[in-house]
């Protein structure tokens, strides 16, 4: 072929190529046009590896590209096709589940036994002096507990990757309502409320885990004081920053500093915040006698750069993990990242009754079984 027309030829492809990735990024419609006909994105549910149910009231997680079901005080893991690879036996009762990268940690609510498990193997287990009511992981295994029924009205203790004790921290007047570890475990933050007073109060607190050990007393390094007439509802690092959710607000604390992200408002049906460094909404747009219109929007905690997803209908709840998005439409799940775009469409035949988000995996649950889709 002379060497001319090779050259033309390539320069078509090339400039065709460019042409529909330009049009896949700006055109919401040809997006999915090419999501549905050309990339394949619609997935249902006869294509699904399965793990069968034989217990209704099996308790499910999801964590890395694992799919997790609790039963019979055995904890049974599965990988990504349905396969089971090991069991780990447990004594618990009412599972708090917590994952980060490939450890999972599992408390007894209520009760006082702790299991951390990395990859598939488990790590340590523990008997608290306490009963467990809030717990957190990060992804180098580093463990928080809140323990209640002590003389205290909380107890924070932190461990290390063994499970070795890092520090305690002790809260008389206060109740401890959630906490989270930083990415470099240099810091442990927790909200708190107090009921003292004619009105309830929240703080957000942030420890030095190197002083909490060698200077106890200056080990609080970071005070945010409640959001006016907002209590704390969840608190999350994502990367090093924290991020607040109250009742009517959305909060960046940093470094002492606040800054406040967004209001919730009437018009946000569902909001979370476990985005690695965004945070999403789901909002109706506008609303009519004969017809409302819905939009997911991702919003970057950093620069405040919003992505969007149009919705179809009024969706039936909202699932978030890492770089995912799932959005539950009824019969039909659309797992989105955080640029907005379809990652897969799932389409279900019958009603299910969960979905859970991994890193890498999502369980679908229904009455007898549990669909997984590999993200």
């Amino acid at each position: 072929m002379n060497k001319k027309i090779l050259i033309i030829i390539t320069s078509i492809i090339a400039l065709i190529i460019v042409i529909t990735i330009s049009l896949y990024i700006a055109n919401e419609s040809v997006r999915n046009w090419m999501d549905i006909y050309i990339l394949r994105k619609e997935i249902i549910e006869e294509n699904l590896p399965t793990i069968s149910l034989d217990n209704e009231n099996s308790n499910i997680y999801a964590y890395d590209n694992h799919i997790v079901i609790l039963r019979d005080n055995k904890l049974v893991i599965y990988n990504s096709s349905g396969k089971e690879e090991t069991t780990i036996n447990v004594s618990i009762t009412t599972p708090l589940f917590k994952s980060c990268g490939k450890y999972l940690l599992v408390g007894d609510k209520n009760n006082k036994n702790l299991y951390l498990i990395y990859n598939t193997s488990l790590q340590w287990q523990k008997t608290m002096e306490g009963n467990i009511s809030k717990i957190a992981v990060n992804k180098n295994g580093a463990v928080g507990v809140v323990l209640t029924g002590t003389t205290y009205k909380s107890v924070i203790t932190m461990y290390g990757i063994t499970g070795e004790e890092e520090f305690k921290t002790y809260l008389s007047s206060t109740i401890a309502v959630d906490i989270a570890i930083s990415e470099d475990s240099k810091y442990l933050s927790f909200a708190e409320i107090n009921t003292s007073g004619t009105i309830i109060t929240s703080t957000i607190k942030t420890i030095s885990v190197e002083k909490a050990k060698t200077t106890p007393a200056e080990a609080i390094i970071y005070k945010y004081e409640q959001e006016p007439n907002g209590l704390v509802v969840n608190i999350q690092y994502n990367k090093q920053n924290l991020v607040c959710q109250y009742d009517n607000s959305i909060y960046l604390l940093k470094e002492g500093n606040s800054e406040k992200i967004l209001d919730i408002d009437d018009k946000i049906i569902f909001i979370d915040i476990n985005l690695t460094e965004y945070i999403c909404e789901v909002i109706e747009t506008s609303s009519s006698i004969l017809s409302s219109q819905y939009e997911l929007k991702i919003i970057n905690i950093e620069n405040k750069k919003e992505n969007s997803y149009l919705l179809e209908s009024m969706p039936k709840s909202l699932y978030c993990k890492n770089d995912i998005i799932a959005v539950n439409m009824g019969n039909e799940i659309d797992f989105i990242n955080h640029n907005g775009w379809l990652q897969k469409s799932f389409t279900s035949k019958q009603s299910f009754k969960n979905v859970i988000l991994g890193n890498n995996v999502a369980a679908i649950v229904y009455k007898d079984r549990v669909e997984i889709i590999n993200l």
